[in-house]
């Protein structure tokens, strides 16, 4: 039988037997191989170092980051205010950036507000915090998106000798703040009106259905007309009205 020590055990002069072949567990031996199998070498020059790293790997420091009103209309306001926090894990904190600015860090956990203002056109900007402890990193983000206002109604203009003005519009009693027109309304219409529906000329053309059947008896009254909204920004809108008026609420109206 083997009777040969591991040698991570060293004998210790005038000192008690510790393991089964006596002497005492140097954690500071350095390691001596030059190579390592393929994913076995973890960066580490001692054998505690080593145990450490495999058995208790260092966790990234942790972070968030939020924005008021995250979800604008076109024309609301361009300033906007980040609450953002850090959070220690295993090593102290080494660095924070927040909107692409450096925060004077601390090491511990911290939390801070940063403003800032956006050109608040359609679409949507991403807003990150990046916290680091020198080794390892994470990184969150959130976003403010700016979207147009779609309309949806009935009217007693045709749309083409009675033109739609913005105030008709506007004074619709449906809309919402979107990224496309593909909507179904159920029990819609009627009272002897016309359909209406306004969005930006960017979402493209719809195709129409009623009660489950393509109808183009629509007409776009309005193409890439400029509209004002409530926030007084000017988007390009597009107003389709139905060719015809309708007495009764109809079961389903769908835009696809």
């Amino acid at each position: 039988m083997n009777s040969s020590k591991s040698r991570i055990w060293e004998g210790k002069s005038g000192s008690a037997s510790v393991g089964s072949g006596g002497g005492a567990f140097n954690g500071n031996r350095p390691i001596s191989r030059e190579e390592w199998p393929a994913n076995v070498n973890v960066g580490t020059g001692t054998v505690t170092d080593f145990l450490e790293k495999v058995f208790f790997p260092p966790v990234a420091p942790d972070c968030s980051i939020s924005v008021d009103n995250p979800v604008r209309e076109v024309g609301q306001t361009t300033a906007y205010t980040l609450t953002w926090a850090a959070v220690k894990k295993t090593n102290p904190i080494t660095g924070i950036t927040v909107d692409g600015n450096a925060i004077p860090v601390t090491g511990e956990d911290q939390d801070g507000t940063a403003e800032g203002n956006v050109a608040a056109a359609i679409g949507a900007y991403v807003k990150s915090i990046t916290v680091t402890d020198g080794e390892l990193s994470q990184t969150k983000s959130c976003s403010i998106t700016y979207r147009a206002r779609m309309f949806w109604g009935t009217i007693a203009k045709d749309g083409t000798t009675q033109p739609i003005t913005d105030a008709d519009v506007l004074a619709l009693p449906g809309s919402e703040l979107r990224d496309d027109f593909k909507k179904t309304f159920a029990g819609f219409g009627g009272d002897g009106k016309r359909l209406i529906f306004a969005f930006p000329a960017l979402f493209g053309t719809p195709s129409f259905y009623i009660n489950g059947f393509a109808v183009t008896a629509f007409t776009k009254v309005r193409s890439a007309s400029a509209f004002v909204n409530a926030y007084g920004a000017t988007v390009s809108m597009d107003v389709w009205v139905s060719d015809n008026a309708y007495n009764s609420p109809l079961a389903s109206v769908q835009l696809t």
